[in-house]
């Protein structure tokens, strides 16, 4: 590179990854982290969606068979090892009783779940990862069938949960990447302009 070429935004980049911008100052390692947590988000944070949308994933009715029973859900506290861990379950009037993770769990039967005396209600629902994950419902009712969600809308949840790379959860994504990179190429910036400075006093000092 030339005393009078300047600074590629490639080349800055570049040099904020290698830990050798110094221009940047005395914690210069510091402010080149932003460039290396943006690549790493770039590939975990999407890799976490997936694996996120595989707790939703196998077949959906009318492959997978449908549950239809009354009964009441009760949120408990379970423990994975030493980690306490959120669970509904749904006690039914068949004898039956499924869980349904706290993160699986849509809005209206988290509410359910937390109610201090649990109502008991009709529900229409499968269980995910083919019959060995999580109870989802596809309807919830009162005894006298009237609803207490909208089925359109836990049908949304269940597709948006199923689809790792949904605009809704690409929102959060991408938000969190836009200021990693902007205070990535904001350093960038910086280390191209203390460049250009150097470049200047070696040219004045030639003269």
């Amino acid at each position: 590179m030339s005393d009078n070429e300047k600074m590629s935004w490639f080349s800055a980049l570049d040099i904020m990854l290698n830990g050798t911008a110094f221009g940047l100052g005395k914690y210069h390692w510091a402010k080149s982290l932003w460039l290396k947590f943006a690549i790493m988000f770039m590939v975990v944070g999407p890799m976490f969606e997936y694996i996120d949308a595989q707790d939703y994933a196998g077949a959906m009715p009318p492959e997978a068979p449908m549950i239809k029973t009354t009964g009441t859900f009760i949120r408990y506290i379970g423990y994975s090892g030493a980690k306490s861990v959120s669970y509904i379950q749904f006690n039914a009037d068949n004898g039956m009783t499924y869980r349904t993770q706290h993160a699986v769990a849509p809005a209206e039967l988290d509410g359910l779940g937390g109610l201090k005396s649990p109502i008991k209600v009709y529900a229409e629902g499968f269980l995910l990862r083919d019959g060995s994950g999580s109870f989802y419902p596809l309807r919830l009712t009162t005894l006298s069938r009237i609803d207490l969600a909208s089925p359109d809308k836990l049908m949304t949840s269940l597709l948006i949960g199923r689809n790792p790379f949904h605009i809704k959860k690409l929102e959060g994504l991408i938000f969190i990447a836009v200021i990693l990179w902007g205070g990535s190429f904001f350093y960038a910036f910086q280390l191209r302009r203390f460049d250009s400075r150097k470049r200047d006093e070696v040219r004045k000092a030639k003269n």
